[in-house]
């Protein structure tokens, strides 16, 4: 048996390397055994990878260490070893010379190669007789001869791997076998992966297996407190997840590297004992990248029976524990190598993470262990109860967040002139404030109190303006950080002011740095953060900074100076107007965001203080904008290029119309800008072409999600398809991963050969929906602009007319085609409310005319009382389930037509549709809201009208005056 205990660590001066290697080369070139040259293009590092392989094992780790090179090619090099080297046993003579060649040997009899085990006589390898081997001269007394042999050098590995572990289980061959396997388990395909953990077993006993082995060998090594071979095995069971990942949780379930019935683990021992002494963080950082691959592993295996649900949960929460314990004192740790101390960092943020995103970025409607990625959730509760403390002054936790932003205020050049700690250091300051935004957003989303973290964010928002000045590669990531601050919900309470955190100083470089931002041509991503910040800036209550980013300058700020000054003081809107006039050159992402955050701007009470200039060049950007359309016609069976396209064309169009209808609402009736943009709608008949477009959703596909929905939830009934929805964590982006997660999709159902199918159908019904909903934004636009045009419409007969024949068209609609889907629901009330709203109008107009205005209240009376009368709105089931956004717009354009219609002597047609509405409408009405109602009367009479009535009670009042006034139409009794 050849000593392998103590190899050689590279081709040194000794007799196991003072061989001829020109004998040898010749002998392998005349035998074809010079395998792996192919592989290697250098002609030195070929040389020396073919000379290792001739002298293997009697030179072990060096051609280990160059086996690790080769990637997937090692694994077939190693299967089919052709050639074993051997120091001959003191005293063999049971060979003969050959006759030919004085170097050339053969057998007489069977030589042990590596001797069996002592217990059981097994696991040795042999030479059977009759092999050649060649004597190789060398510089000692040991007669060295190169056996011509094939053998699976796997096998050899394994049963090499089981003597090493058993006798010296931190040598250094033990490591190296274990990196070797390590290596080829990542480069190797699942099938050859388990291929060659089978030919490791060969020689092994029947009830062991090399994943046993090396995890006898890092329990060992971990007490012994060898780093090294630690290392290496936690490195394995890494690389073993993503093959055999119940063996792996099966094994970490088990053994002492956690912390167990609080006697503490053995990685929480060693980084005690050894590397926080030492300085050096290896088997840390080992440990950080396993938990990393078993928190995808538990994502990816959701529908494994192999692993119980409870033991992933125990051992990543287990790990979570742990990972929160050095992330709140890493900081203060010793460290020989920098680059250990940002890696820790780094690593910990993003697996926390992408932890978060996980859990709560999909199926928000379920709780606890029942969501989707449920076994992550007992660690992700733990980390929100580390970090989300809203009362605790023991913010250790948090402190790496909040110290890597006050770092950064100083010049990132100054830490270090290596460039590649340097660029680590961008890392982990990005990583902090990924970390730090979705800990913000998911304390929102679960609705927990605000906490310490969110107000000393705020407090450091000089800070984050000093970052955001000086460092181009951040600004994204502080936009994204800002945003999420302000956006957040703060219980009933007044959120933290943010300009007052900001204060005088740094408010004005603040905005300043903005409006620079947005005169780049490059990084739109940071555009379009900056944009959205803006807007919900102005949606929420961070009035101070409203007016700020409007005008440039703080409420209070300018009483000295003159009107003229203070129009022309920096303003973001001003800067994000002339951005968007370049939109033809702008990704139309951007414009969309643009004119939105515009839109807001001007509609928010901020402008109640400081009026922006007037700027006309921008509103004929507007109306080039709305010229453009959206791109005609669409089915929803086109190309994903062509669908998304339109969906961004139908968004911006309605950001453009959004715009039109705020600047209308609040312009002076007649005045010039007012007059524009109603000659723009009117005088082209631009009204009638946009609207028509604009009020009826194209492209709905109700069969593919019928039947997506259908067959998914009965092929995976525990997790139906509605439950893969994003939420507010998650960024909703029209496209093929619009509504429906496809990244956690495809890490969950991938290994299941017929996701392919369902997969496709997923992004059909993404893209679908992105087109739906785009449409439906643009709807809202043209809602909000027919109500601001109906306050200029008085005088204006061909605007009245023009809207008459939209209100008409909004019923058509509804008629025609009826409430496709439940999501159609809201669309459909907004059609029947605004045919109200404008039917009301109209009929306030004609009768202050006098009857001069004729409206066809006819008309939109007998499509009102189609739809009200349809299967689609079954109004006496609609009355049950309290669905009065649905009818009562419909009840009150009923009652408005009647009215504008009384003193007319009905027709046929008018007195069906009267006996319906008695027939159909009041008396069912009487019969389901009766009682609800007059019990609710009675109390408001006890109680002298101060009781408020309730639904039933108002809807009995609308259906009473429904009844009164069709009485009153001649020709009825």
């Amino acid at each position: 048996m050849i000593a392998l205990s103590t190899p050689q660590s590279e081709i040194a001066p000794s007799h196991a390397t003072q061989i001829s290697s020109s004998n040898i080369k010749q002998l392998a070139q005349q035998s074809g055994d010079y395998d792996g040259r192919e592989l290697i293009s250098d002609p030195e590092q070929s040389r020396r990878f073919f000379l290792l392989q001739a002298k293997f094992p009697v030179v072990f780790v060096p051609f280990i260490n160059e086996l690790k090179k080769l990637g997937p090619e090692a694994y077939d090099i190693l299967l089919n070893m052709k050639t074993f080297m051997q120091n001959l046993p003191r005293g063999f003579r049971d060979y003969d010379v050959s006759p030919d060649d004085p170097q050339d040997i053969y057998l007489l009899s069977d030589l042990c190669l590596y001797a069996p085990r002592d217990e059981d006589g097994e696991g040795g390898f042999y030479v059977p007789k009759g092999h050649h081997g060649r004597i190789i001269p060398n510089e000692s007394n040991t007669f060295c001869v190169q056996w011509r042999y094939e053998y699976d050098g796997w096998s050899f590995l394994g049963r090499v791997l089981e003597h090493a572990a058993r006798i010296s289980p931190t040598d250094v061959i033990v490591e190296e076998i274990i990196s070797l396997i390590s290596t080829a388990l990542r480069s190797l395909e699942n099938y050859a992966a388990m291929d060659m953990l089978e030919s490791l077993c060969t020689k092994l006993r029947l009830e062991d297996d090399v994943i046993n082995i090396i995890g006898n060998v890092l329990t060992n090594a971990m007490q012994r407190k060898n780093v090294n071979v630690s290392v290496a095995a936690i490195d394995f069971f890494t690389a073993l997840i993503p093959v055999l990942p119940h063996k792996v949780w099966e094994f970490l379930s088990n053994s002492n590297l956690l912390d167990r019935n609080g006697q503490g683990g053995m990685a929480a021992f060693i980084l005690s004992s050894v590397e926080i002494i030492s300085g050096d963080y290896r088997f840390t950082l080992a440990v950080i990248q396993m938990v990393n691959v078993l928190v995808k592993d538990a994502v990816i295996g959701k529908f494994s029976t192999l692993i119980e649900p409870e033991v992933r949960t125990n051992v990543l929460l287990q790990f979570a524990r742990h990972l929160t314990n050095i992330y709140e004192s890493f900081l203060y740790w010793k460290y020989e190598n920098l680059s250990h101390r940002l890696d820790i960092a780094i690593s910990i943020s993003d697996l926390f993470s992408s932890l978060l995103l996980a859990v709560y970025g999909i199926d928000e409607a379920t709780d606890g262990i029942k969501k989707i990625n449920g076994v992550l959730v007992p660690a992700s509760q733990h980390m929100l109860d580390r970090f989300l403390v809203s009362e605790s002054k023991n913010l250790r936790c948090i402190q790496p967040i909040i110290g890597s932003i006050e770092a950064s205020t100083r010049s990132l050049q100054a830490w270090t002139a290596d460039p590649e700690l340097l660029n680590r250091n961008y890392e982990w300051i990005e990583a902090a404030l990924v970390f730090a935004e979705k800990l913000t957003r998911v304390r929102t989303l679960v609705k927990r109190a605000p906490s310490q973290l969110e107000r000393k964010l705020f407090g450091l928002a000089p800070a984050l303006t000093q970052l955001f000045v000086r460092e181009n590669v951040l600004r994204f990531r502080i936009m994204k950080l800002l945003n999420s601050m302000v956006d957040s919900e703060w219980d009933g309470t007044q959120a933290p002011s943010l300009l007052a955190h900001l204060g005088p100083g740094s408010s004005v470089t603040f905005v300043n740095a903005l409006n620079k931002a947005l005169e780049s041509k490059r990084d739109m991503n940071t555009q379009n953060e900056i944009a959205n910040f803006a807007s919900v800036v102005f949606s929420t209550k961070q009035q101070g900074l409203s007016i700020l980013l409007l005008t440039g300058k703080e409420l209070g700020t300018d009483s000295g100076e003159d009107t003229k000054d203070r129009e022309a003081a920096a303003s973001l809107v001003q800067a994000l107007e002339k951005k968007a006039e370049q939109f033809a050159e702008l990704p139309v992402e951007l414009s969309v965001n643009i004119l939105e955050c515009i839109a807001l701007a001007q509609n928010s009470r901020a402008t109640a203080v400081f009026e922006s200039k007037k700027n006309r060049d921008f509103l004929t950007k507007i109306f080039e904008i709305l010229d453009r359309g959206t791109g005609g016609r669409i089915s929803g069976l086109e190309s994903t290029d062509t669908i998304i396209r339109f969906c961004f064309n139908a968004l911006l169009a309605a950001r453009a119309v959004q715009l039109c209808a705020v600047q209308l609402h609040k312009s002076v009736r007649d005045s010039a800008e007012s007059k524009s943009i109603v000659d723009y709608f009117v005088k082209s008949d631009n009204l009638a072409k946009l609207a028509d477009t604009a009020f009826q959703i194209q492209g709905y596909r109700a069969s593919l999600h019928g039947n997506l929905h259908r067959n998914f939830d009965k092929k995976w009934p525990m997790a139906k398809l509605i439950r893969f929805q994003k939420t507010s964590i998650s960024q909703k982006q029209y496209g093929p991963s619009y509504k429906y997660d496809l990244g956690m999709m495809d890490d969950i159902f991938s290994i299941d050969p017929i996701w392919i199918g369902y997969r496709s159908e997923i992004v059909q019904a993404n893209l679908n929906l992105s087109l739906i909903d785009a449409q439906s934004h643009l709807f809202q636009a043209w809602w909000l602009l027919i109500a601001a045009l109906l306050e200029h419409a008085e005088s204006d007969s061909k605007l009245l007319k023009a809207l008459e024949q939209i209100a008409i068209q909004c019923l058509q609609i509804n008629l025609d085609e009826g409430i496709m889907a439940p999501l159609f629901v809201p669309i459909v009330n907004d059609r029947s409310q605004l045919a109200f709203v404008i039917t009301q109008t109209l009929h306030a107009i004609s009768t202050a005319a006098g009857g001069k205005q004729i409206f066809d209240f006819a008309k939109i009376l007998s499509l009102a009382w189609a739809f009200i009368s349809s299967v689609d709105v079954d109004f006496p089931q609609a009355l049950t389930d309290r669905n009065t956004e649905t009818y009562r717009p419909l009840l009150r354009i009923l009652l408005v037509c009647i009215r504008a219609l009384k003193g007319k002597k009905a027709d046929s047609s008018l007195s069906q549709i009267i006996s319906g509405i008695l027939e159909n409408i009041v008396s069912k009405a009487f019969m389901i809201l009766g009682p609800d109602a007059l019990e609710a009367f009675d109390e408001s009479k006890g109680q002298h009208g101060a009781h408020a009535l309730n639904q039933s009670a108002e809807d009995m009042l609308l259906v009473t005056s429904l009844l009164r006034d069709c009485l009153n139409i001649d020709g009825v009794l």
